[in-house]
């Protein structure tokens, strides 16, 4: 089994925070949780509510689900408008299209069809390339968004002449407590931490914010940072960061094991010379 040989692997993901620490027990590390990361759902949202409503206006030619949780709150908030039913009949007519296997899960709990799914990792390309062959001039798109705007997804979408509706779930915003974030920072600082996770952009952003605000940077130089994503990896970049390793596919479980394969590749690097 991968083995962490101890080592201390922090982490900045927060809705599934015990079951992330959970992982890196079970490979022999050592988990230092900081979420920078907090979901806020909102079926009630009259944005989202009139998002669904301008939806279900039309036919939907092609409808994308990009997360589990976010599929769940949109039936939600159809539900509570009355117009599951509507939304389910629009899909039943339309061509679904899923990211992952998050919002897989979800619609096939729902009892809704699912015609394409994009292969790992999962990204906006995978996605893009799945619909190549389907014909976009002049049809209506539906694209459930995943904590923030994705405009490149939504322009290359709309490059090929489709009308694009976008329907936002959940927003991403800071963890209420900063103190978590804080406790990494000084650990970075005591040279305490081996190995950072990070899953998505948001988390990046966050940490650095708060850091900022509180006068410091993380002290991340001598860190093995892994990215799950090229998305999250692009965030780095943007800090002077470079992912250390990444997973070959978008499962939490498989960025532990790919944290356990560069240490130890590391260390028999170090040990073949």
């Amino acid at each position: 089994m991968a083995d962490l040989q101890g080592r201390v692997v922090a982490f900045l993901e927060g809705r599934r925070s015990a079951e992330l620490g959970d992982l890196i027990q079970r490979h022999n590390g050592v988990p230092l949780a900081a979420p920078c990361l907090r979901e806020v759902h909102t079926p009630d949202s009259p944005q989202l509510q009139a998002s669904i409503g301008d939806a279900l206006g039309q036919p939907i030619d092609v409808c994308v689900f990009l997360t589990g949780v976010g599929t769940t709150t949109i039936f939600d908030a159809a539900r509570r408008m009355g117009r599951e039913a509507d939304l389910r009949q629009r899909l039943a007519e339309a061509v679904v299209v899923v990211r992952g296997p998050k919002p897989s899960a979800a619609l096939r709990k729902l009892g809704v069809r699912i015609d394409v799914s994009a292969p790992a990792p999962n990204t906006s390309a995978e996605f893009l390339s799945v619909l190549s062959t389907h014909e976009l001039n002049g049809k209506t798109v539906v694209v459930q968004l995943y904590g923030e705007p994705n405009p490149s997804l939504s322009q290359s979408l709309r490059a090929r002449g489709a009308r694009v509706v976008e329907l936002a779930p959940y927003v991403w915003d800071r963890p209420v407590d900063p103190a978590p974030i804080l406790g990494l920072l000084d650990a970075l600082d005591r040279r305490r931490v081996d190995a950072l996770l990070v899953t998505s952009q948001a988390q990046v952003e966050n940490l650095f914010e708060v850091a900022r605000e509180a006068g410091r940077t993380p002290a991340l130089e001598d860190v093995a940072v892994g990215a799950q994503g090229p998305v999250a990896a692009a965030a780095l970049t943007r800090y002077g960061l470079r992912s250390a390793f990444s997973p070959e596919h978008a499962h939490m479980g498989a960025l532990v094991l790919a944290a356990a394969d560069f240490f130890a590749n590391t260390f028999q690097g170090v040990h073949a010379q």
